[in-house]
């Protein structure tokens, strides 16, 4: 994200402003083509959403990798240099302004910046709101008519809101984000909250909000924490006196240390030390690991429990009697004769010597292994990693029986239903994997899905939390191929072709169930959210079963979008939909049974499938959104028990 300007001002702006949209440009580019200079007639967004160019704005560069957005004023001089096979961008012009009489109430944020003519660019952690946004404009934008000019002038205050409220989302999570990196490099200096506001430019109250938002905690409250957590470092692992301890931790007062640690951690500092030197299974003295600062998970013991087994322990010594006592030292020598009588018995005839018992002596565990992932980076992986994060790639981790310690979701609400099963006590880590999060699960390996979440120096921060290995776009457009790469990361080559196999049978066996009972048809998977519908690509998600797995025809729309796009699921007005000769619809509906209004219209009700009957429909809990061996045969059975008639 590259911007410079007030988001809060610009906001403010855009409430007051009239626009009007004056051109909506679809384009392609391929490599080599030339693409000379454009100096743009008005101020206008640059959308790339599919493949990569080197693109510079009045001399300024900006890499554009499939999603980008691109914001220039009027006259701004724009250059392309395509660096993959091709680049598909939309462009958007607009004409806006401030009516005479707002201009007085907003002139001193007109002084701060022009939010018409600034320049910035920005990768939407959301692309595909903004990207369906701008599909409807683009499809709106060439149709005939008053009514479709309108509906581009509310799409566009949509694509504008979303657009700032992605905005000011990433810059408070940057504001936050720098403000926890601070935290850890100086916890052991004096801060205050408003030192640390000054230091990121913004006042204490707005700095407290983000970090709230960010953490579920103030910034004064996470910086005593995170002392506390590397007071307990210092306490297992040096010999350091309190004084020195408290010192070294940022605490002058080495009673109001004290205070702060049995308040965060239950127990005083010689007390902690005494715990965990004599519990056999001792602390991991990882930052955070013992913070609430983000989503709890099950502790390795509690302290009080432990100071309550230990007494319950110490009781039960001093009130034995002398009975059990003579009892306990009969036991002991009537379980010694027994011992002895064994040793001496002999199984075999006399005289012969006995082979000594094999030695129980444990193998030596077998050496890491060292990887090169699609980014190049060479990666030690643990022989037997037991704390694995591998956000969405959950489908596969349960194939191959790997139970992650953290699953993947969206608001800590939304999760891959269907794997629930499996999942259902792994606690919820945010899609995205924020580092201090992260983090908190002590991962001893760390598999991302895609290049994109590790952009700029995001590897480089998971890195040093835990041994991270990027699966890369090459693989996981395929997951058959991304299942057997992450087999031969967690050394299961023989689970995961296992694996493979079973789903190859199963495909076999509905393939030949379909054919016997409706011979060839064409299908298409719907999903439905809120007032809008998209389509699968032919090659992802539930269209690869479909298409490539189950042998369903391709409607020739879904082949006019795949051609175009790389996103598993692509905007599609009900309109084109309705023009869609299909036999079977699966529909993907987010908006629950009934719910939608859009499923009432008379356009949608008349298309022949719908009047036919033949149209099936799955709430989230099914697997449809998703992919992998679990996924898509939970989806062959859906589409089996649906289609094939008893």
């Amino acid at each position: 994200m590259d911007i410079d300007f007030n988001i809060a001002g610009h906001i403010r702006l855009w409430t007051h402003a009239v626009h009007k949209v004056l051109d909506i440009r679809r384009r392609t580019v391929k490599r080599g083509e030339d693409f000379a200079t454009y100096r743009l007639p008005a101020s206008g967004f640059l959308f790339t959403v599919n493949g990569g160019a080197q693109l510079r704005l009045d001399g300024v560069a900006y890499t554009a990798k499939n999603f980008h957005v691109l914001h220039a004023g009027k006259g701004a001089c724009l250059d392309i240099v395509v660096t993959e096979e091709q680049l598909h961008f939309y462009l958007i012009l607009y004409k806006a302004f401030l009516p005479p009489w707002r201009i007085p109430m907003v002139k001193s944020l007109m002084d701060d910046g022009n939010p018409f003519q600034s320049r910035y660019g920005i990768s939407p952690r959301h692309p595909l709101a903004l990207l369906r946004l701008t599909e409807l404009m683009e499809y709106s934008w060439h149709q005939q008519g008053g009514l479709e000019r309108l509906h581009v002038k509310a799409l566009f205050h949509q694509f504008i809101f979303e657009l700032m409220r992605q905005l000011q989302e990433q810059v408070q999570a940057d504001t936050a984000a720098q403000a926890i990196r601070y935290i850890h490099e100086h916890y052991a200096d004096s801060l205050t909250l408003e030192e640390l506001a000054s230091m990121l430019d913004c006042s204490p109250r707005h700095l407290s909000r983000m970090f709230k938002e960010r953490t579920s905690c103030s910034p004064i409250d996470y910086l005593i924490r995170y002392r506390i957590d590397k007071a307990k470092e210092l306490l297992l692992h040096t010999e350091a006196s309190l004084s020195q301890i408290a010192s070294e931790v940022g605490f002058q007062d080495r009673y109001y240390f004290s205070r702060m640690f049995k308040k965060h951690a239950g127990v005083t500092p010689s007390g902690y030390k005494q715990h965990a030197e004599r519990s056999a299974r001792p602390y991991c003295p990882l930052p955070l690991a013992r913070s609430s600062i983000a989503l709890s998970y099950p502790q390795p013991y509690n302290v009080n429990e432990v100071d309550n087994h230990y007494h319950k322990d110490r009781e039960g010594v001093f009130t034995m009697n002398r009975s059990t006592r003579r009892l306990t030292v009969l036991s002991l020598l009537l379980s010694l004769t027994l011992l002895i009588s064994a040793c001496g018995t002999n199984p075999g005839a006399a005289g012969e010597s006995q082979t000594p018992a094999a030695s129980h002596t444990p193998e030596p565990a077998a050496a890491e292994r060292v990887l090169k992932d699609s980014l190049g980076n060479e990666v030690k992986v643990p022989s037997k990693p037991q704390r694995i994060i591998g956000s969405y790639l959950e489908d596969h981790l349960v194939a191959l029986g790997v139970k992650p310690v953290a699953q993947w979701s969206v608001k800590q609400t939304n999760v891959q239903a269907y794997l629930q099963e499996a999942l259902k006590d792994v606690p919820l880590i945010p899609s995205d994997l924020p580092l201090e999060v992260v983090t908190s699960f002590q991962p001893d390996l760390i598999l991302i899905d895609s290049a994109e979440m590790v952009a700029g120096d995001k590897y480089a921060q998971y890195a040093k939390i835990a041994p991270t290995y990027t699966v890369g776009m090459d693989k996981n457009n395929d997951w058959r191929q991304e299942l057997l790469e992450i087999g031969k990361v967690l050394d299961k080559n023989a689970e995961a072709r296992q694996a493979l196999d079973t789903y190859e049978a199963k495909v076999k066996e509905a393939k030949e169930q379909l054919n016997k009972s409706i011979g060839t048809k064409s299908a298409v998977a719907i999903w439905h959210s809120k007032k809008n519908f998209y389509v699968v690509h032919e090659k992802m998600s539930s269209g690869d079963v479909l298409y490539r797995d189950l042998g369903f025809t391709v409607p020739a729309a879904v082949k006019e979008i795949s051609a175009s796009s790389k996103n598993n699921w692509n905007a599609l007005s009900l309109e084109k939909l309705a023009d869609m000769d299909v036999d079977y619809i699966f529909l993907v509906n987010s908006n629950g049974k009934d719910a939608s209004e859009e499923l009432q219209r008379p356009l949608w009700k008349n298309i022949p499938a719908v009047q036919k009957g033949q149209i099936y429909e799955f709430g989230l809990e099914k697997s449809w959104l998703y992919t992998g061996t679990i996924a898509n045969t939970r989806m062959i059975e859906d589409v089996l028990k649906s289609v094939i008639k008893p």
